[in-house]
């Protein structure tokens, strides 16, 4: 009984797989095809692959600059991220003084509230202070990450208060024992956190979009989706964006692929 089950599960995975692999194959084919190609045979895989859209991708567009922009929104958003959030979780799971409950039941309920309810507040207040149309503007909202707090704030209750008090005996200060013991103890969570912080802010597309209105200090987001008023509707140029657009992602999993699983894992299990 156990081998049938066994092989309908299976077979129902590899549908999931490929209807989840569909859409990427796509996107793949149509950015090797020509232009009159995509227009003419769309579902077609048999064609002369070209790479002409991703010369035309770089030498027609901002696209360089666009792919910086998000480089750098997305690089300082995650540090900035990181050092805001550790820092309050550590207050909420070590620190004791009144409010801290409601403080806490305050941030988790910011995760409940979609980030489309606060834009035009936010636009208006950045507008004020002069910040419309920078990389900061569109930095500044994404570095309050209310799962970030609740991820940390979990992981750090589950480390044994022995260390600290310990530290503490040997004349540590509390700055010493969050930076040299917390911090240590907590990679895999701080881990999950900058790679939820790095995918948002890079895969952001409502706020920069909002936010900025200068063609040359867009997102990488934004500038793809601004391919199709430059160049009409040119589908297959669009998709070579897009896979342009994925390749940081691609890499950071390849390359930290044990590390994303692991910190994954650990931050479901601790806490």
């Amino acid at each position: 009984m156990k081998k049938p089950l066994n092989i309908l599960v299976r077979l129902l995975i590899l549908c999931l797989i490929i209807i989840w692999l569909i859409p990427l194959v796509w996107l793949l084919v149509t950015s090797l095809k020509s232009e009159n190609t995509v227009m003419t045979d769309k579902l077609s895989l048999i064609f002369a692959p070209t790479l002409e859209n991703y010369k035309k991708a770089f030498s027609s567009t901002l696209l360089g600059r666009w792919f910086l922009n998000s480089l750098i929104v997305s690089v300082i958003t995650t540090i900035l991220t990181l050092l805001i959030d550790s820092s309050m979780a550590y207050v909420l799971a070590r620190i004791q003084f009144s409010g801290r409950n409601i403080l806490f039941i305050f941030i988790l309920a910011g995760m409940m509230i979609p980030f489309e309810v606060l834009i035009i507040q936010l636009y208006l207040e950045l507008t004020k202070m002069g910040l419309a149309n920078t990389l900061i503007a569109v930095i500044l909202p994404r570095l309050a990450m209310p799962i970030g707090v609740f991820i940390l704030t979990q992981f750090f209750k589950s480390i044994p208060l022995v260390l600290e008090e310990a530290a503490f005996i040997d004349g540590a200060s509390r700055w010493t024992v969050f930076r040299t013991i917390i911090l240590p103890l907590s990679k895999s969570a701080l881990f999950a956190v900058a790679i939820i912080s790095f995918i948002n802010a890079w895969n952001d597309f409502l706020w920069p979009l909002v936010a900025i209105s200068s063609s040359e200090k867009y997102t990488i987001t934004v500038g793809i989706a601004n391919f199709q008023g430059t160049h009409g509707t040119e589908y297959s140029l669009i998709m070579a964006g897009a896979v342009l657009a994925s390749i940081p992602q691609i890499i950071m999993y390849i390359l930290f692929k044990k590390n994303i699983v692991k910190s994954i894992a650990m931050t479901g299990i601790k806490g």
